[in-house]
């Protein structure tokens, strides 16, 4: 004989209309398979009832807990767990007996403030009654239980904006303009109340089926949490859009915070990431209260300039010169072509696709279709990897440059032309990130953008040259491979002076460059000199990740004029090691940091040869310039009447003190009469040299050398073949041209640390 369910469950069942006399009896088989000898617990009809469709997964749950009771509150019975917190909860629930959904949060409250938050709470119902329109959703009713405070809110059918851009990836600029003008309308209803919405962010807005963007928990934060304070204790994506003015005051949400968090929200959309994407709560609030938000256009070039400098607009740090007005927002996209909402819902339904829709350039006639083809290849190959690895909030766009067309350098004087070399476009990235140099090139410098780690490699035996003419090669990652590549600066084809003073521009957060050539170029022979180039400008993505900042040189050559590597608050920790440097300025040139934490420079077997200084400090405005040194087994014949291995360029001379420069040295071999620390000031001024005194410098050598050969292009040349001083070993300092890759000179088998390279393809026709 089959045990019926308890009564208790039977009396639950009943009373909540979960199901009905003949449910039960079409359960009794699910039953009997899943008892089978053993009794029919109530767990057993309730696991039945799943199974028949009439209870959820969360129901069940609930009803084999010890408070089943919790399944319904205030008659409304509890459908699906939508979101928990350290405060709150929030469901899909009921009416018992209707078929109406609607959305309950219950807040938490603190004993003390309890009887102030259910006040406010009650006020926001009363001013909201009768509140209606499309785009704005606020709470109908709040009750307080023993348990906490209870938010019932209609419940919007639709999909979050946070999933739709975590599926889809970044959105198209027209599509953000229409959302941003449909959030605004909803906006401007609900601050004409007075009201503040004060949690403006991805997942409190919907797209339903209609094409309609739907703000939903319009008001609750500013009930339960008003002020924002490092003990808040919100969701991690609520931090993305907090304005300035409300960190740390005791500051309320007011119309200004709402139109703050919209820009950003915009400018999240369109990027594929939140302005600040770190994930400490406190480095993002500091991010808000310190920094300006960056272009939106320097993350998506495509941006039109209306939306651009409607997002610049909303997200200004100070209040009282940002836009506030909701009603302006629409005024100010006038003159785009918005797809209203059908263009919204055509988006919407095509939710389910894995590639995203982005709208396509406008191409001038004047442009080839090859470069086009080029062009959309890349795009595609792109969006795949990003659809296959769920990466998109990380989206860094497409570079505008892609859609130029690069002009003949026709300021090079007669005497200098010769016939330009065609350039070949770069490949684009394999789905892991991969560009594959598999001929000699020479490659033109094409910009780059990928999320996670890109990486540009040489076919080995191949000597693949990337060319730089009218603009730097922009890269943009999170983490930049450069493996067996020369990157050669064109000189005499430079459209103009400016355009040749930087070869690669790259933001990431991390760099790693090995068997590469970077030529920087020599002094013209006759006319103006152009000002001294930069090999590699390196900034960060995201200044605020603890964990980035780290470049590791090696087995490489900067030969030429200017500096090698620049960087600010990007260097953290530089290694460099088996890398030669020949001629020029400097091997590092670095701003200085805003982290009382010093920067570390790490030279292993390194040869400067001819070069006017190691390093060069130009500190910017209230920066750190903390510095710990290590060199082992190195070379530093310096050159010039004013050579030093630290050059300090700065309006006035640099106070240090004890603990500011740290020298570690270990068979480092400095010419005599080289001086340690000098000072350039004014163009007029001579150069100072400073004392050291408080400086902790040891392990340098002072002494002589002698190379294999001239400063020449040959690698074994600059190889030390004898020296004056003590060694601690057999071999001579300075580089070892044997772990150089073949194009240097140097022999694969005894290769420096390899990186994880899959087979290089056969190159297509």
């Amino acid at each position: 004989m089959l045990e019926p369910p308890s009564k208790e469950l039977q009396q639950r069942l009943r009373d909540w209309q979960l199901c009905q006399p003949g449910d039960l009896r079409r359960a009794r088989r699910f039953v009997q398979q899943l008892a089978r000898d053993l009794p029919a617990f109530d767990s057993v009809w309730i696991d039945a009832l799943v199974r028949l469709g009439r209870l959820t997964p969360y129901q069940a749950r609930v009803l084999e807990s010890d408070a089943p009771e919790a399944l319904c509150i205030e008659q409304h019975l509890l459908l699906e767990e939508l979101g928990c917190s350290a405060t709150g909860r929030t469901w899909l629930a009921k009416p018992v007996g209707q078929r109406e959904f609607r959305i309950l949060k219950r807040v938490q409250l603190r004993p003390e403030r309890r009887a102030v938050i259910v006040e406010q709470g009650r006020q926001l119902i009363q001013r909201a009654v009768d509140f209606s329109h499309p785009h704005l959703v606020p709470p109908s009713l709040a009750l307080e239980t023993p348990e906490g405070l209870v938010f019932n809110s209609p419940y919007v059918r639709g999909v979050p904006l946070g999933e739709l851009l975590i599926r889809r990836g970044r959105f198209p600029a027209i599509l953000v303009a229409e959302i941003g003008k449909q959030l605004a309308a909803g906006l401007a209803a609900w601050h004409a109340r007075g009201l503040a919405h004060g949690d403006l962010r991805l997942s409190h807005v919907r797209i339903d089926d209609h094409g309609a963007a739907v703000l939903v928990e319009a008001g609750i934060r500013p009930v339960i949490e008003p002020e924002i304070t490092i003990h808040a204790t919100l969701a991690q994506e609520a931090y993305d859009g907090i304005a300035p003015e409300l960190i740390g005051v005791g500051s309320r949400p007011t119309r200004a915070s709402d139109m703050y968090a919209l820009g950003c929200l915009l400018w999240q959309l369109l990027a594929g990431r939140p302005p600040y994407a770190v994930a400490d709560p406190l480095a993002k609030l500091a991010a808000h209260q310190t920094r300006r938000i960056e272009d939106i256009r320097e993350w998506a070039p495509e941006t039109p300039s209306e939306l651009a400098e409607l997002i610049h607009d909303l997200t200004e740090p100070q209040a009282d010169q940002r836009l506030i007005q909701a009603a302006e927002v629409p005024v100010r996209l006038a003159t785009l072509r918005l797809p209203g909402r059908a263009g919204v819902r055509r988006f919407r339904q095509r939710f389910e696709l894995a590639v995203p829709h982005l709208r396509q350039q406008q191409t001038p006639a004047w442009i080839s279709w090859p470069l086009v083809a080029t062009t959309s290849a890349a795009l595609a190959a792109g969006a795949v990897f990003l659809a296959d690895n769920d990466r998109r909030q990380e989206l860094l766009s497409v570079a505008q440059g892609w859609f130029e067309v690069k002009t003949a350098a026709a300021r090079t004087s007669a005497a200098d032309a010769e016939p330009l070399r065609e350039l070949m476009p770069l490949p684009s990235p394999t789905a892991d990130g991969t560009v594959w140099l598999t001929t000699v090139g020479p490659y033109s410098a094409d910009a780059l953008r990928f999320t996670g780690r890109l990486q540009v490699l040489g076919a080995e035996g191949v000597c693949p040259e990337i060319l730089i003419r009218e603009r730097p090669w922009d890269v943009a990652c999170e983490e930049l491979v450069l493996r067996n590549v020369i990157v050669r600066r064109d000189q005499f084809r430079s459209a103009s002076p400016a355009g040749s003073e930087v070869l690669v521009r790259a933001r990431a957060q991390r760099i790693e460059v090995a068997d590469c050539l970077w030529d920087l170029g020599q002094p013209r022979p006759r006319g103006p000199q152009p000002p001294p180039p930069t090999g590699l400008v390196w900034e960060l993505v995201e200044p605020l990740d603890r964990q980035a900042g780290q470049i590791r040189v090696t087995n490489s050559e900067f030969r030429g004029v200017g500096v090698a590597l620049q960087a600010g608050e990007a260097l953290r920790q530089a290694t460099f090691q088996n890398v030669l440097r020949l001629g020029g300025e400097s091997l590092v040139c670095w701003q200085g940091s805003t982290s009382p934490a010093p920067a570390q420079v790490s030279l292993d077997r390194v040869t400067l040869r001819d070069t006017r200084q190691f390093l060069g400090v130009q500190p910017s405005a209230g920066a750190e310039t903390r510095l710990r040194l290590s060199t082992v087994d190195c070379v530093l014949a310096l050159s010039g009447d004013d050579r030093s291995l630290i050059g300090w360029n700065s309006p006035q001379p640099p106070q240090l003190i004890t603990g500011d420069l740290e020298w570690q040295g270990e068979t480092t071999l400095v010419p005599a009469n080289t001086e340690l620390l000098i000072w350039r000031g004014a163009a007029a001024d001579l150069p100072t040299v400073l004392p050291t005194d408080e400086l902790s410098v040891e392990g340098l050598i002072s002494g002589q050398c002698t190379f294999q050969g001239p400063p020449t292009f040959t690698l074994t040349d600059s190889v030390v073949i004898e020296t004056d001083v003590p060694r601690r070993s057999a071999e001579q300092p300075g580089i070892d041209p044997q772990k150089f890759s073949p194009c240097r000179g140097g022999t694969p088998a005894a290769s420096g640390p390899e990186l994880t390279l899959e087979p290089i393809p056969a190159a297509t026709p």
